[in-house]
């Protein structure tokens, strides 16, 4: 601490949840070779650009990357259960027996689906605790706490005994999921230059497509004998993975702020930013805190607005029935059948290999269809790419349930990527945001449709319309 009561880098660098020194030693967050004594000396002078017109820095850039390995692992465990389901529930007769562990763990498709689809259930919780873990811990202490259950799952699952400890692989995998979709989201809006704030956001969704893709990839590569257990498992390699960088990604500096640690928080923005000069920045968490800090009682237009008292708002009635019919309806699309059970859709029709390949091209598509989107909401809008979204996306379910109902092999195949490149530019991102009740239908509507999908393969319509009386 100096004499006139400002702290010193190494101070406000641990006070910011960041070991002293990393943000001036790390090669991953200088912006250039000399940028820590260039930025020192414009903290001295005051000068520099106003951080409301700054760019991503790489202190930025390189904290974002970190911590959107937290939802790159949620798309990981999305998939992870796809390809891999034959040799899962089968056991390849010409494999090695000669491990401690099963070969594979016979079970009957109910049981598969419930596997699958507990990482819902997983998810809801971890979502709901998300809130809390995040001002408890902080953003950065939540994500990194948060890959306990990215450890303790995917190792349940790659050492399971039995199809139980299978089921609840998933479902504490689906927890750390659940809090990854929550808090990473948030911590990138914080960390976001304001002009720049939804680009930076679309990293959250590129990871989660992202990871869907290796899960993919993974099966593939490990679709035969007891190598399913490496794809159930590699989720433990991306936890080790955030675990030992996350040290060198800053703390939100709006979470600071809202602690008190008034400092730090301006220490850890002149970084973020490049630049000194961040007053005008803060200024706007200055008018938000006085107005929370302040004796007077509120009004009902400034009481705080929480899961549980948001009826008795008028003005977000309505929102609030929006996203639910969003993000519900995003589940009953269908889309998460694909990334679920495509593998199994498409083995009906070709090889075990083929359809691995075909799985694996779906995750590739996945993520260009993401990308491409990316590039043209600004010029668009996300309201037409969200219309646009659902239009094709009908079509091509039709076309899809023609297909299969008639074997147009080939038909099915087109059909079944024309559903994922009609999701992603648009209703993907539509609904990778949200609050708790938009994450709770979300979740909700994942569960019955990983649920219900799979046990009515081979079903007759008559016996399918008799379990549904």
């Amino acid at each position: 601490m100096t004499a006139n009561g400002d702290i010193e880098h190494g101070d406000a660098d641990r006070a910011a949840g960041v070991p002293a020194g990393t943000i001036e030693q790390s090669p991953l967050l200088h912006n250039g070779g000399n940028a820590t004594s260039n930025l020192t000396a414009l903290v001295s002078s005051g000068d520099g650009p106003r951080s409301m017109d700054s760019g991503i820095t790489r202190t930025c850039l390189a904290s974002a990357i970190i911590m959107a390995i937290a939802p790159l692992q949620y798309g990981y465990h999305i998939a992870e259960l796809n390809t891999p389901k034959g040799i899962i529930t089968k056991c390849d007769s010409d494999a090695a027996h000669g491990s401690r562990l099963p070969l594979c763990l016979p079970m009957n498709d109910n049981m598969y689906s419930l596997a699958t689809s507990i990482f819902a259930i997983g998810g809801l919780f971890g979502s709901l605790a998300a809130g809390w873990m995040a001002e408890r811990w902080g953003r950065r202490g939540a994500l990194m706490y948060n890959n306990l259950p990215f450890v303790i799952g995917p190792l349940l699952m790659a050492f399971a005994l039995t199809p139980g400890m299978l089921v609840a692989g998933r479902l504490i995998s689906g927890v750390g999921s659940g809090a990854s979709i929550v808090i990473a989201p948030l911590y990138l809006s914080e960390i976001a230059p304001v002009k720049l704030r939804g680009t930076l956001n679309l990293l959250n969704q590129l990871s989660i497509v992202v990871g869907i893709l290796v899960t993919l990839v993974i099966g593939v590569l490990a679709n035969s004998g007891p190598y399913w257990r490496v794809s159930v498992g590699f989720g433990l390699v991306l936890a080790s993975l955030q675990l030992l960088i996350i040290q060198f990604a800053v703390e939100s500096p709006r979470y600071l702020w809202s602690r008190g640690q008034r400092v730090e928080a301006r220490h850890v923005l002149r970084y973020l930013r490049g630049t000194a000069n961040v007053d005008d920045e803060v200024a706007g968490w200055v008018s938000t805190s006085d107005a929370s800090d302040s004796d007077e009682v509120p009004s009902r237009a400034e009481r705080t607005v929480t899961i549980f008292n948001i009826f008795m708002f008028p003005e977000y009635r309505k929102p609030w029935v929006l996203v639910l019919l969003l993000q519900f309806g995003q589940q009953l699309s269908g889309i998460n059948t694909v990334f679920y059970y495509s593998s199994s859709v498409l083995e009906k029709m070709f090889s075990s290999h083929v359809s691995s390949i075909l799985t694996m091209l779906i995750g590739v598509l996945n993520v260009l269809a993401t990308s491409s989107g990316a590039l043209i909401v600004d010029r668009f809008g996300r309201r037409p790419l969200l219309f646009a979204s659902m239009a094709t996306m009908t079509i091509s379910i039709t076309l899809l349930g023609l297909s299969l109902a008639f074997s147009w092999n080939v038909m099915a195949v087109a059909s079944l990527y024309l559903v994922v490149a009609s999701f992603a530019p648009g209703y993907g991102p539509a609904a990778a945001a949200g609050g708790s009740w938009a994450l709770a239908a979300n979740w909700t509507g994942t569960f019955i449709v990983a649920a219900a999908f799979l046990p009515t393969k081979g079903k007759t319509i008559e016996e399918i319309a008799k379990k549904l009386r």
